[in-house]
């Protein structure tokens, strides 16, 4: 709740019988969630923190369900808040499809970075059959710092492992060195 309101987010509280107020909804686009947009660390790091991020949410079995400021790298939008008196509309800025091709159009902007990565992703993700919704997954043991999952097709012809680093610092894993927020999805 501290982190969210300090990156720019909002808070949704619940009202309890006894009049104390409980928080139940943070209102906060995911890509500031994780990274402050206030600080001056550097854009890409912060892409590749977010990348991290939805990479791991990629690698989970079932069928992956995607915001679609997500895709986009949408950061808080404080103005819709302000227009409609509700702070779910931070995470649901509304464009024009100029806008949006504008930004896209020019690869040095967020919202193209954080689409092109992601596009790869779900390329990637759509052409194994390691990632069938229905196939299994396995989390694994391998070192502080990395996320590691191996995936398999239902038939168990198919794997695939998949690592990322989730800190800002290289990490070792399974006879790999991946740089801060690297992830490698390897076919077994």
């Amino acid at each position: 709740v501290e982190q969210t309101l300090a990156h720019g987010g909002l808070i949704s509280n619940k009202q309890n019988p006894d009049g104390t107020r409980t928080p139940y909804e943070m209102n906060i686009n995911y890509f500031d969630a994780l990274s402050d947009p206030h600080s001056d660390e550097a854009p890409d790091l912060q892409v590749a923190r977010f990348m991290a991020a939805q990479a791991i949410m990629l690698t989970l079995q079932g069928v992956p369900g995607i915001y679609f400021h997500s895709l986009l790298g949408s950061r808080n939008w404080p103005e819709g808040v302000q227009q409609s008196g509700s702070s779910r509309a931070i995470n649901r800025q509304k464009l024009t499809c100029a806008e949006l091709e504008t930004a896209l159009a020019d690869p040095s902007s967020l919202r193209a970075q954080v689409f092109i990565q992601y596009s790869a992703l779900l390329h990637r993700r759509a052409g194994s059959p390691a990632f069938h919704p229905q196939g299994t997954q396995k989390v694994l043991d391998v070192g502080r710092g990395v996320f590691g999952m191996q995936r398999t097709s239902p038939d168990g012809t198919h794997r695939m492992l998949c690592l990322q680093n989730v800190t800002d610092r290289p990490q070792n894993a399974a006879d790999y060195t991946l740089q801060p927020y690297q992830g490698l999805w390897l076919e077994m």
